[in-house]
């Protein structure tokens, strides 16, 4: 029976992680669609610097709803607030084949509202993590949320070369993601509340569970201590590694589907399924990563934080500069150090994303949104950054693309390594009596 049912939060997981997923892979749908239009549609037509606009559009729109949605979290239902964003990202979508008909600025337009919804999602990353989970499945949660980029070109990339080879085309790739995305945040509203002891079906064990070695006696402020958290060399460091990541992460979302058809030359529909073969063995990795994290105590959080970040960012570079040697013509071994680089970047969730989330604990929601800013900044300059290194598709413009990922990688971790910190910061047991 559902009364005796103590695993509720995996549930909430489970649909809360398909609707991240949803978000993001309604963004990532022209990452595919760009390399399989013709010119009988206008965005075959487009300039080399338009199509740049519009990989980063979503940026611009995800950064100007920041502020918006962090205000929305911190003073209403965070349900609701997702659910806006849900319900924003699936009309923009389902709209884009029409806005394409009707010119640049129109499509430009649903891509900015794309990028809208994308706003919401770290901050309930944040929220979830720190209202749903126990403190030993920090990793585990952390894993499946932020495992959305993942999913999401898992799902998108083979299922928009099979619909763009498909007599319906192009259009239907933001058709299936719009109407999927309806369906996943319709069982979102269904199932989802904020808090765990608010919900009908959850039992007082899974309560227990969930509060289980939290700091019960401290009665903590509603108000986010801004000046601590942007004081905070550590959460600094987490913020300069998800920048030197997320750049990575958008080399792979935004370019793996160019790097195999116009460098590689697969057709669409192999490009498809190939350019998904990466991103899924990265989230296996990420979901080993989120479990070992959690299930190893013979080291403190902060030495696995460090361990697990530099597998993710040191080890992925070293591997991108393997591959920027690797020959033009041997595709296979091209394939080979582009899974492995690109699968190791997984180990993420249990470096600086756990960090930032045991670090900071019941302000989570608020430096989760900050990793979501850095994540549109990344989509906003990635296409610039690697349009201005691959103009041919030569040799010499991918092995320098993938050298400058790498440095940026290993640079990214070392900061991180000297400043990281897992333990509780002292501004998250301030005490209700003590407020002004």
């Amino acid at each position: 029976m559902l009364t005796n049912f103590h695993g509720l939060r995996f549930l909430i997981l489970l649909i809360a992680t398909l609707c991240l997923t949803s978000v993001l892979s309604n963004m990532n749908t022209y990452n595919f669609t760009k390399i399989c239009i013709d010119t009988r549609s206008s965005h075959g037509n487009f300039t080399k610097s338009q199509k740049s606009w519009l990989q980063s559009s979503v940026a611009i729109g995800s950064l100007a709803a920041s502020i918006p949605y962090t205000f929305a979290f911190q003073k209403f239902s965070h349900k609701y607030s997702f659910l806006s964003a849900g319900a924003i990202s699936c009309v923009s979508t389902a709209l884009v084949p029409w806005m394409d008909s009707l010119g640049y600025g129109w499509f430009f337009t649903a891509r900015i509202f794309q990028g809208v919804a994308f706003s919401a999602t770290f901050p309930l990353i944040g929220s979830i993590t720190a209202r749903w989970a126990s403190l030993r499945e920090h990793g585990v949660f952390i894993a499946f949320l932020t495992g959305n980029t993942q999913l999401s070109n898992i799902f998108t990339m083979p299922v928009s070369g099979w619909l763009c080879t498909s007599s319906w085309g192009w259009p239907a790739v933001y058709y299936v993601h719009s109407v999927l995305g309806l369906l996943v945040f319709f069982f979102f509203a269904l199932i989802y509340t904020d808090d765990p002891e608010h919900h009908f079906l959850v039992t007082k064990k899974e309560i227990a569970i969930i509060e289980a070695d939290k700091e019960e006696t401290v009665e903590v402020s509603l108000d986010v201590p801004y000046r601590s958290i942007f004081g905070s060399l550590t959460l600094w460091a987490v913020w300069i590694a998800a920048f030197g990541d997320l750049i990575a992460v958008q080399l792979v979302s935004m370019f793996n589907p160019q790097y195999m058809k116009d460098y590689l030359h697969y057709d669409v529909l192999s490009t498809g399924f190939l350019a998904a073969l990466p991103i899924i063995v990265q989230f296996a990795v990420k979901l080993t990563a989120g479990v070992t994290s959690d299930v190893i105590k013979c080291v403190s959080e902060t030495a696995k934080v460090r361990i697990y970040n530099s597998i993710a960012l040191a080890a992925s570079a070293l591997f991108f500069i393997a591959l920027a040697f690797i020959p033009q013509r041997q595709h296979l071994l091209a394939i080979i150090f582009l899974v492995i680089a690109e699968s190791l970047l997984g180990f993420n969730t249990a470096g600086f994303n756990k960090c930032a989330t045991l670090h900071s604990r019941q302000y989570g929601h608020f430096v989760m949104t900050q990793i979501m800013n850095i994540w549109a900044v990344t989509i906003l300059v990635e296409p610039f950054i690697v349009n201005n290194i691959v103009k041919e598709n030569t040799y010499e413009d991918w092995r320098n693309c993938f050298l400058v990922h790498a440095a940026l990688l290993l640079v990214v971790n070392v900061v991180f390594c000297v400043f990281a910190d897992a333990t509780p910061a002292s501004w998250t047991a301030v005490r209700e009596t003590t407020r002004c």
